[in-house]
């Protein structure tokens, strides 16, 4: 059977293939990457190079899309806009309400790579997979290797790259709506964690045994209206405007006034501050360009987009193109909103610090932010102010009031804290985080089924639609649940990392071996081993050293850190100390010297742990072709516009 045999689908030429690809890459990457030179020119009160990277390149990216879909053709079942909300209900989830606004309220420019990949992602993935993934009769990407490729080894080794990668997504998914539960209900983070997931079980139960058709896109909107009330709400509170989309520029240099405001009067250093317009201030240009690309290739790969919307069994050939362009611009419009919301949240929060905070007179919402965990005050955590004060005047410089450096924000926490301390009225605040809890619910419900259903068609090596589901399945899905859960209650980064990580081991796991599986007639079983086996390895070796063990890694690798020679005899020096300490006492505290001091050279060129994709992607990708050629047989399974013989 050939790609021509499948009535209405969509078919776009080689020609438009590559100029969609040319052009996807100077919005998404290029363009981004030049907001050093960008930023000389101003655009309707922006600096032009954060204006593309908040709202240009998006802008662009929705257009590019929308050509494609046109060009591309294909008939489809009027299906109307409920499945494409779904679609963007399962792609945003609470990581980008609160993760990604968070990041960027940390990072400035730099944080725009998290969420300007996730528009990347989707617009790559109608691009370059939607139009051939379609066309394949199964329901998830396991699926896709069994019937592309055959055998075991590769479709048992996909579905446990999706396992691992799923998981942390879904670790990253609770952990964002734990923190907005958290602030709805002031309950302690493991009890939020608990409660999400059991939530996100019961909504998957409700779903398998009574789907609910009729209700489809609502959570969505709901979801849209509540990040649109508070972000207006916020943005009104903190002197903007009703349409805080297009006076960003404005918001942007209140925010720097406020900046010089709180360094004259002597409650901020320079260092404690995030000049928002400014790039790659606190992330080079390669680690930005990692993240933005562990996302966007992560998304492509993402099994749960792949099998619930791509798919044969969920959408008909002509339609994959036009329900992806659809999603998109539904996922552009929160994604747009994420970066006034993070600067109305600094701006709301520099304000109320500019007023004076006493240090004997902590606001209690300053203090229950503290308690909850979301914010270090002089280096702790308070649940009372008792012992504040005397803290606090210990430190240098202190003058009775708290400064911005005398605040820790962990990223995710200040978006949900940023509002109580601002004084904001709660009612304001509500619609984001209900809206935060029930995005959550949605991703949470689709990472799960996701897995459920690759597990019972990687096991039975089905290609055939079916919508029964063993118990061996079921059991898989609540090992991702528990296992997630638990990542989410001992992470140690923040929820927009912590998901780069997720899509990372997709990206690399998965993405070359799929897109060549696509377009590539050539490529063979053992290619997709490769490629796999490659990108998994790299990327997992990287992780597990950079978090994990950082003196192994720096032992090992040290060669290929960006450490400076200094710092390198530095860690020998303390290698040394711990292997002449005594006593268990003097073992430990050189143990925790050593591992302080190298946790911030152990890496592979500078690069943050996601970024490793820059790495492992094109590793993946040589691999593959390599060993496809290597092992090339005359009757190579698929081909770049035929599906397999087995269809």
């Amino acid at each position: 059977m050939s790609l021509g045999d499948i009535a209405g689908a969509s078919r776009p030429s080689g020609r438009l293939l590559l100029a969609s690809l040319l052009l996807w890459l100077i919005l998404a990457v290029a363009l981004p990457l030049s907001a050093l030179t960008l930023n000389v020119v101003r655009f309707a009160g922006f600096p032009l190079g954060f204006w593309i990277a908040a709202q240009g390149a998006i802008i662009g990216l929705v257009a590019l899309v929308a050509f494609y879909a046109w060009r591309a053709g294909g008939t489809s079942a009027r299906e109307g806009i409920g499945p494409a909300l779904v679609f963007a209900g399962e792609c945003v989830g609470a990581v980008a309400l609160l993760g990604f606004t968070g990041y960027i309220a940390a990072m400035g420019y730099d944080g725009l790579a998290l969420p300007l990949g996730m528009v990347a992602g989707i617009a790559l993935l109608a691009i370059l997979v939607a139009p051939r993934f379609v066309l394949y009769p199964v329901q998830s990407i396991s699926g896709f290797f069994a019937l592309r490729y055959g055998g075991s080894l590769t479709r048992r080794l996909a579905f446990l790259i999706a396992f691992v990668g799923t998981g942390l997504l879904l670790a990253a998914d609770i952990r964002a709506g734990s923190l907005a539960l958290q602030s709805l209900s002031d309950i302690a983070l493991p009890q939020a964690i608990l409660a999400l997931t059991v939530a996100i079980i019961a909504i998957w139960l409700v779903g398998a045994l009574m789907p609910l058709k009729k209700s489809r896109g609502l959570g969505f909107l709901a979801v849209c209206a509540g990040l649109l009330a508070t972000l207006i709400g916020f943005a009104l509170y903190a002197g903007g405007s009703a349409m805080p989309h297009l006076t960003l520029g404005s918001a942007l240099q209140s925010h720097a006034d406020l900046n010089q405001k709180l360094i004259i009067d002597r409650l901020s250093d320079v260092k404690s501050l995030t000049p928002m317009a400014s790039p790659f201030l606190q992330l080079s240009m390669k680690n930005f360009a990692g993240l933005l690309l562990a996302v966007a290739l992560g998304i492509v790969a993402a099994p749960h987009l792949l099998g619930r919307h791509i798919s044969q069994s969920a959408v008909a050939p002509g339609g994959a193109v036009k329900r992806t362009a659809a999603a998109l611009v539904a996922v552009a419009i929160i994604i747009a909103s994420l970066p006034p919301l993070a600067v109305y949240s600094r701006i709301g929060f520099e304000q109320a610090m500019t007023k004076g905070i006493e240090i004997a007179a902590i606001p209690q919402s300053l203090t229950e932010a503290s308690a909850l965990g979301w914010v270090k005050i002089c280096d702790r955590n308070f649940d009372a102010t008792t012992d504040l004060a005397t803290d606090c005047r210990k430190i240098s410089g202190q003058r009775g009031f708290v400064r911005m450096q005398d605040l820790a924000f962990t990223t995710d926490g200040f978006v949900v804290a940023a509002p109580k301390i601002s004084g904001l009225d709660p009612w304001l605040e509500y619609p984001l985080l209900l809206g935060a809890v029930l995005a959550s619910i949605l991703a949470g419900n689709a990472l799960v089924s996701g897995i459920i259903v690759a597990d019972s068609e990687v096991r039975k090596n089905r290609v055939e639609q079916s919508s029964n589901i063993d118990f061996r399945s079921v059991t898989t899905g609540g090992i991702l649940i528990v296992a997630a859960a638990l990542v989410a209650l001992y992470a140690a980064i923040g929820t927009g990392l912590l998901a780069a990580e997720g899509f990372a081991v997709l990206a690399a796991g998965l993405f070359p071996a799929l897109v060549l599986g696509l377009h590539w007639r050539h490529m063979n079983k053992a290619g997709a081993i490769a490629a796999m086996s490659i990108g998994t390895v790299v990327t997992g070796a990287y992780l597990l050293g950079v978090h994990f063990w950082p003196v192994e890694l720096f032992s090992l690798t040290g060669k290929f850190s960006d450490a400076l020679p200094q710092a390198a005899k530095h860690f020998a020096d303390l290698q040394a100390a711990l292997a002449a300490a005594t006593t268990p006492e003097a073992q430990t505290a050189a143990r925790v010297a050593l591992v302080n001091d190298v946790t911030s050279i152990a890496n592979w060129g500078g690069l943050k742990p996601a970024a490793i994709t820059l790495v492992s992607v094109p590793a993946g990708f040589i691999a593959g072709l390599l060993f496809s050629l290597l092992f090339r047989t005359r009757n190579t399974a698929g081909a770049a516009g035929g599906l397999s013989p087995q269809a």
